[in-house]
């Protein structure tokens, strides 16, 4: 019998359904009894319904039932996963006084402050009465006299009321962080001095994962001691183990803009090389079965053992599971279909942490495998090469093509650009990185031979140095990358469609699919123009809510005046996670960026007269205010001098002035905005 594409592979069905429930979950709310419910009935719907019908042809019932049954599995997986959905959770209860927390990972060094994700494993009510929770707070420390930090499974002693829900973001299209956290299982943050934590003197490291700590701490020792330069050091450790907090933000915006940044993630092609470095040491036991057995089963201690070295990211969990199951299914001498293989990892990993499906890495890493397996085969036969250099010039274009026509979208939607030259970079770029790699490995395994280790450090210092100007010096080309583009989540699957029904049209020339790829390409560019011409005739003004500073945006068509402080105007970082993505969403194209004065100043715009405050005496003016936006302490005498219609808290108006301000505007019937508390303010004018 002629078997369909479809029916080699159930498990990438029942993936489909698996994870459509996980993604309904994320987003809507679905009470678990409804979904365990809805389980149950199908789960007995495929059991009973093939012993009533009795018929073949009609299998597809109990298929579809099947599918349903995985749909609701992943809706009560996520929701069981979630920490808030136990009652256990911290958050469940009332008037807590304190809590013993656990240190669940290396404290992380940031610009003024160290991070570090932790467990609540009690809390103690003002009674004093002692309950065992769940749940994570992501706890910053600061710098500022600080003498020693928490160590990895250190428990402390943390007032309650320093915790605090991770906020919602103040920004329109600001990088939603509490959402990025809440699908790593943390809702709670404390902003703390070391004098706000009370050591207990005990520690509950998990003996793995402080040995792995251990082994990356003797890493970077041995790198630092060899290498010395920070930025070099950087690039190093993320070559090697995937820790990336030591690279700069210029080198790392680089390799981004250039389409190199997965080198600098532990990924597929790490895990490969590791597979192969093994396979190559152990090649004698390529003998006889036992032997070989014994071999393979080495080679998938020595990928898990690197993945949790790596600290198990969605990529490299990825490739290690998939050569997991490829070993696996050789030991076993079974056949087994790339495509089942990929679906069965991914399966196997949403089952451990349902949360992952929303992980980026975890997307993009799948999307290139499926591009490298699916379209790479194809486009490699397009070309025979006449030697064996050629061969893998070649190998590697069709590689990085494939990847990247799989992941575009994906990179589109999240990142907001594209790098034209990603097929150049990868050229010269995956070598020289897989050589340093190989250069690190080595480094490491003769560290103790001074001499040979000295003159190594030398040679990859050099190596990352080189690359990392050839990376810089590819993105400074002009068009090396174009950025800003604005894309929704339906417009990136428009453009899978479009490029399925593309490769699909050139395999089998269906003039429907070519039919059906360019109503997508159609309705995509419907979108795009709709949104252009929205863009184009848009009036407003947008005042920022920005902890300690003020920014203020004047609209009109694709132009507009953006006023700043200087301590924002300067700060990049800053600058692009509270306001970049706005103003790529507003498809600004000119942007004349002015310095907010600290005298009063008086701005017309469309009609609209905008008072900004400063902090010297207000100067009188008979114009009446439409809106005044605050930036210091005013007085409430002042205030109704100026009777303004619309008052603005900016962001940096400390706390109890800005409760002032509200409570007098309340009185006085004037509508205000905090933007510290309701979020940026817009203006449509």
């Amino acid at each position: 019998m002629q078997y369909s594409f479809w029916h080699k592979v159930p498990i990438v069905r029942i993936l489909f359904a698996f994870a459509a429930g996980i993604g309904t979950s994320m987003f809507y709310a679905i009470n678990h009894w409804i979904s365990l419910s809805y389980f149950v009935f199908f789960l007995i719907t495929f059991i009973v319904l093939p012993r009533i019908l009795k018929a073949y042809q009609q299998s597809w019932y109990a298929g579809f039932a099947a599918l349903l049954m995985f749909y609701f599995a992943g809706v009560l997986l996520h929701t069981y996963q979630s920490n808030l959905f136990h009652g256990s959770h911290f958050s469940y209860t009332p008037h807590a006084k304190s809590y013993l927390i656990r240190v669940d990972e290396e404290p992380i060094q940031k610009s003024h402050s160290y991070k570090m994700r932790a467990k609540v494993l009690q809390c103690a009510d003002s009674s004093n009465q002692i309950k065992t929770t769940t749940g994570n707070v992501l706890i910053y420390i600061s710098k500022n006299q600080l003498n020693s930090l928490p160590n990895y499974g250190d428990v402390l002693l943390l007032n309650a009321n320093d915790v605090r829900d991770v906020p919602q973001p103040k920004n329109p299209y600001e990088f939603d962080y509490k959402r990025y956290l809440a699908f790593n299982h943390i809702h709670h943050q404390a902003y703390l001095k070391q004098a706000q934590l009370a050591y207990t003197n005990i520690n509950q490291a998990n003996f793995v994962y402080k040995t792995v700590y251990s082994i990356q701490r003797y890493f970077r020792e041995v790198l630092h001691t060899y290498i010395k330069t920070s930025s070099e050091i950087g690039v190093a450790q993320a070559l090697l183990y995937g820790f990336d907090d030591e690279i700069n933000e210029e080198t790392m915006s680089a390799y981004a803009n250039t389409g190199t940044l997965h080198v600098l993630a532990v990924s597929g092609m790490h895990v490969g090389i590791i597979f192969l470095i093994i396979s190559k040491l152990l090649w004698f036991m390529d003998k006889s079965k036992k032997l070989l057995l014994a071999k393979r089963l080495i080679i998938v201690v020595c990928l898990w053992a690197y993945s949790v070295l790596c600290g198990l990211s969605p990529s490299i969990l990825r490739a290690t599971v998939m050569f997991t199951f490829i070993i696996t299914a050789q030991i076993l001498e079974r056949r087994s279909n790339i495509y089942n293989t990929l679906a069965a990892s991914c399966f196997t990993l949403l089952i451990v942490d349902a949360n992952m499906l929303a992980n980026v890495g975890f997307q993009l890493s799948y999307m290139a495998v499926l591009g490298i397996v699916f379209i790479q085969p194809m486009m490699y036969k397009w070309y025979v090469a006449s030697n064996w250099f050629v061969d893998q010039i070649w190998k590697i274009t069709t590689v990085s093509v494939a990847a990247q026509i799989a992941t575009s979208p994906i990179g589109i939607l999240y990142f907001h650009q594209f790098p034209n030259c990603f097929l150049f970079s990868n050229l010269l770029i995956i070598p020289l990185t897989t050589v340093v790699l190989y250069c690190c490995i080595v480094l490491l395994v003769v560290s103790k031979i001074t001499v040979l280790a000295t003159w190594l450090g030398v040679a990859i210092k050099h190596s990352i140095l080189f690359t990392n100007k050839l990376v810089m010096l590819m993105e400074d080309t002009p068009y090396a990358y174009v950025n800003g583009i604005q894309i929704t989540i339906f417009q990136s699957i428009l453009l899978y469609v479009l490029f399925l029904c593309l490769i699909f049209y050139f395999m089998y020339q269906h003039k429907n699919l070519l039919r059906v790829s360019l109503l997508a390409l159609l309705y995509f560019v419907v979108l795009f123009g709709v949104d252009a011409y929205t863009q184009h005739h848009q009036k407003k003004l947008v005042v920022y809510g920005i902890n300690q500073s003020n920014a203020i945006q004047l609209v009109h068509g694709n132009t507009s005046k953006l006023l700043l402080d200087d301590n924002l105007r300067y700060d990049k970082q800053k600058f692009r996670f509270h306001l970049q993505q706005h103003i790529w969403q507003m498809g600004l194209q000119q942007i004349d960026t002015l310095v907010i004065k600290n005298q009063w100043q008086l701005i017309g715009f469309k009609g609209k007269h905008i008072l900004i405050s400063g902090d010297e005496h207000y100067p009188e003016s008979t114009q009446h205010i439409d809106v005044l936006i605050v930036r210091y302490k005013l007085k409430p005498e002042l205030l109704k001098q100026i009777n303004a219609k619309q008052v603005l808290i900016s962001g940096s108006v400390k706390k109890h002035h800005a409760e002032k301000i509200k409570a007098h505007c309340i009185q006085q019937n004037i509508p205000v905005h905090d933007v510290m508390y309701s979020g940026a303010f817009q203006l449509s004018l």
